[in-house]
């Protein structure tokens, strides 16, 4: 290997050590693409093995992880052995066992400066030094800058050697020589590291062909409908899908299905590097471990395992409009094109009928249903809108053998044309789906709600009462009906958890609301009556009831010896109750009377036996315990009552 050196660049001379295959951009034909609502495609390629069983195809950098995931190969014939490719940082891989930098390779001073010991050869106007580096030292040229001078141990004898424009390096080592090519190769690689090449080894026999599947992401697939609503309660549903070609290359002839579903999709970075952390173990210096004794295996049980695996797919063939003669404006409208749909056991698929061509970045919209299905014209009234007017909407049945997605839908009158676009829900086959596109400002809807509750049972054990109380809220809806013409109203009234409902014109209902169904004549006016009840159960402890909530129970009770019984209990509890007042009144007279007390005792101890104000303060102190004599005898016979009385309401309570 010779370096020839130049102010800016060296450049090698010698030919690489081993050659490097460069592969084209050709990855072998995509046949099919299935795009996903999940936002990833499965990619189906076309590959041609020879005798080596080699299949090399270059991945965009961003999607090695997926492949690695993902990779599948479809071959009769023979056995996957491995996958193959470049690691994910490969300058670095490639500089770890190195004795120079990749920052040394920028100029030959520095990478002889970082080959301290290489053997080489230093030719220089027609002269020639061979021996091993010692190092490169810089010289100052002064207005001509710097210089750089190799000294080079030769013979027992250092020589130094300048490094200009003219001085050709030669490793003599070859391989340092290698390593040397190794290290730019892998710099160039680096300098457009966007991609990797994948390398499958295939075991067999023979030149065949076989398939490549793998997954990557793409941009989700989206649904537009488009409906015509007919006469005699039908429409012409059509369903095109909008899809993007974000793959990086152009598809040429490729079948292309569209997937819906719900699936679950994963990532991992299965191309990166992951280090074990490990645990660091003290050297043992102790005196040694002594192990416990031993205790004997646990017992072991016998677990039994069972596996079935369940498998359902239908295959569903093109879907066509039914027999029956089509409305003139349907018999206007084109016939769309469409595929295959398959309905799997989570996910539903269509199939373009024709093989795609479609350049990268492109976008391409395609029908993949078309179908004159059941579609009912109505008014949808939602009260917590709080509007006054209900909402036009086209009430359409999937009649096809496929589960629609989820979409937009643009609607078409057969006879006004367009009336507004609308969002559907996902709608499995067989079920309907309700699409509101217009406000319907003919017709009016005043709503009323009232409400009542009211004690339905009452039982009582062990002296407490439980009360079955039935609570009712119903609501009245008035409907104003078009002037010129029929209606059909469907009201959604909000659910209530925990609550029954009934109505007239129930039809069928959503996790959130009932549905009323009321036809309105022109000029009319409808009326719909929606009732939610629930019974709850109340407890009361009849010995600490207050009279007035035993009051109300009794003026709701449902029959009158219950209600008897409950006035009761009503007038022993109001007695007590102003017995306590009147205990507490005579207490807090008591404590005047205590503390007038201690006010006299302070004025005998100050005026002494014989002074007007010693006798004024005795006959003070004797009229005020008179008083408290009085008070006490009083709280006496009330507490005495109220025992009684207790006792009176204790055998009332069990005798209910």
């Amino acid at each position: 290997m010779i370096l020839r050196v130049s102010s800016a660049v060296f450049l090698l001379v010698a030919p690489l050590a081993s050659a490097t295959t460069v592969l084209g951009a050709d990855n072998g034909p995509i046949t099919s693409i299935t795009l996903s609502s999940g936002g990833l495609a499965e990619v189906v390629r076309r590959a041609d093995i020879d005798s080596t069983g080699l299949i090399e195809m270059t991945v965009p950098l961003d999607q090695v992880n997926d492949v690695l995931k993902s990779i599948v190969v479809f071959d009769a014939a023979g056995a996957v052995e491995g996958i193959t490719l470049p690691g994910p940082d490969p300058l670095a891989e490639t500089f770890k066992n190195l004795p120079f930098s990749v920052d040394d390779l920028q100029s030959p001073a520095r990478l002889l400066s970082a080959l301290q010991g290489t053997r080489v050869r230093l030719d220089r106007a027609g002269s020639a030094v061979e021996g091993l580096v010692l190092g490169v030292s810089a010289r100052d040229e002064g207005d001509r800058g710097q210089s750089f001078v190799v000294s080079v141990l030769s013979d027992g004898r250092i020589k130094a050697v300048g490094l200009s424009a003219d001085t050709e390096v030669t490793f003599l080592d070859e391989d340092i020589r290698v390593k040397v090519a190794r290290a730019l190769s892998a710099v160039g690689r680096g300098k457009s590291d966007g991609a990797r090449t994948v390398a499958l080894k295939v075991a067999g026999e023979g030149t065949r062909q076989v398939a490549v599947s793998y997954v990557v992401p793409a941009p989700i697939w989206k649904t537009a409908y488009r409906v015509v609503t007919l006469a005699g309660d039908k429409a012409r549903l059509q369903a095109w899908a909008v899809l993007e070609n974000a793959s990086g290359e152009d598809w040429d002839n490729v079948e292309v299905t569209l997937s819906s579903g719900a699936p679950v999709t994963l990532k991992q970075r299965l191309h990166d590097l992951y280090w074990k952390q490990r645990r660091e173990i003290p050297v043992d210096v102790s005196a040694g471990y002594v192990p416990p004794t031993d205790p004997g295996a646990e017992p072991q049980f016998d677990m039994a395992e069972s596996e079935a695996v369940l498998e359902t797919r239908s295959r569903i063939t093109g879907l066509a409009a039914p027999a029956a003669a089509p409305s003139p404006m349907a018999r206007d409208i084109a016939r769309a094109s469409v595929g295959e749909a398959v309905e799997g056991a989570v996910t539903a698929s269509f199939t373009l009928p024709w093989r795609v061509s479609l350049e990268s970045g492109d976008t391409l919209s395609a029908p993949i249903v078309d179908k004159v299905v059941n579609a009912e014209t109505v008014s949808v009234f939602q009260p917590e809108s709080g509007l006054a007017h209900p909402v036009a909407a086209i009430l359409i049945e999937n009649e096809t053998d496929t589960s629609l997605p989820r979409g937009i839908l643009t609607v078409y009158d057969e006879t006004e044309g367009y009336v507004g676009d609308a969002q559907i829900s996902g709608m499995p086959a067989g079920e309907s789906r309700m699409a509101s596109f217009a406000t319907d400002k003919k017709v009016r809807i005043a709503q009323e709600t009232s409400g009542d509750n009211r004690i339905v049972s009452i039982r009582v054990a062990d002296g407490v009462l439980t009360a079955a109380v039935r609570e009712l809220s119903e609501t009245h809806y008035a409907v104003k009906g078009a002037p010129d013409g029929d209606r059909t109203i469907i009201i959604e009234h909000a659910k209530r958890p925990g609550w029954t409902f009934s109505a007239d014109g129930q039809m069928d209902s959503t996790a959130t609301h009932h549905r009323l169904r009321l036809e309105v004549a022109a000029g009319k006016t409808g009326k719909v009556s929606a009732l939610h009840e629930r019974t709850l159960s109340q407890t009361y402890a009849l010995i600490s009831t207050d009279a007035n909530r035993l009051l109300h129970l009794s003026r709701q009770a449902p029959d009158e010896e219950t209600a008897a019984k409950l006035r009761e209990l009503a007038g022993l509890q109001a007695e007590i109750s102003r017995i306590e007042r009147r205990v507490q009144e005579l207490q807090r007279d008591k404590d005047g009377e205590t503390a007038d007390q201690e006010r006299h005792r302070a004025n005998l101890t100050a005026a002494g036996p014989g002074a007007d104000l010693y006798k004024r303060a005795a006959r003070k102190l004797e009229d005020s315990e008179t008083r408290i004599e009085a008070i006490d005898t009083q709280i006496v016979a009330l507490t005495d009552r109220r025992t009684e009385i207790r006792k009176t309401l204790g055998d009332a309570i069990r005798t209910f």
